[in-house]
């Protein structure tokens, strides 16, 4: 039995459906998968330009405190309350590569280590008018505080830095010399 003309054509148009069906899937596929990882590299962008911002403001916080000589009146953040850096905390836990993870606990244990030497530094002095010994133990309690905050801003420039590393600009062809685009290897 030879083929007819109007089966050829049905066989021809089922093929055709068929392999247009299965590209318009693909194309889904791929381009879903692309947008997830778009999503994601501008929510893990998004995390590390705030984790910059809150460690420099706290960096300018420092570097008031050690100027002067003072405990600082407001929160060592200004801009943001606790709640907000433990929710910066916990989205650079969540999108944050494992580099920039590790680097983000060793700033934030530094920052601890820095907290605690200025509360305890705080203390002494209060109490140093009434005591020569505490006077002393005052001026040791800065000496550890001034390491402290000098390991702070070393974990916060090594964060900055793999933050940087990680978020690399190229010139982008098609956009000419002038923009900037994100493109990620």
């Amino acid at each position: 039995m030879a083929l007819q003309p109007v089966d050829a054509t049905l066989i021809a148009a089922s093929v055709g459906a068929a392999a247009a069906t299965a590209a318009v899937l693909l194309t889904h596929l791929f381009a879903r998968s692309r947008d997830r990882r778009h999503k994601l590299w501008d929510r893990r962008m998004d995390t590390y330009a705030e984790v910059i911002r809150s460690r420099r403001a706290m960096s300018r916080t420092r570097r008031d405190v050690l100027r002067e000589k003072t405990f600082p009146e407001g929160p060592l953040d200004p801009d943001h309350e606790g709640r907000a850096f433990g929710l910066t905390e916990a989205q650079l836990e969540m999108f944050g590569s494992p580099e920039v993870i590790k680097l983000g606990d060793e700033s934030f244990d530094a920052l601890k280590g820095w907290m605690v030497a200025l509360l305890e530094w705080r203390d002494l002095k209060m109490l140093a008018p009434l005591d020569d010994d505490l006077r002393l133990k005052a001026e040791a309690k800065w000496a550890e505080f001034e390491k402290r905050a000098e390991i702070a801003t070393a974990a916060d420039a090594k964060l900055n830095e793999a933050i940087k590393r990680e978020a690399k600009f190229r010139r982008s062809k098609r956009q000419g010399s002038a923009r900037l685009a994100f493109w990620r290897d």
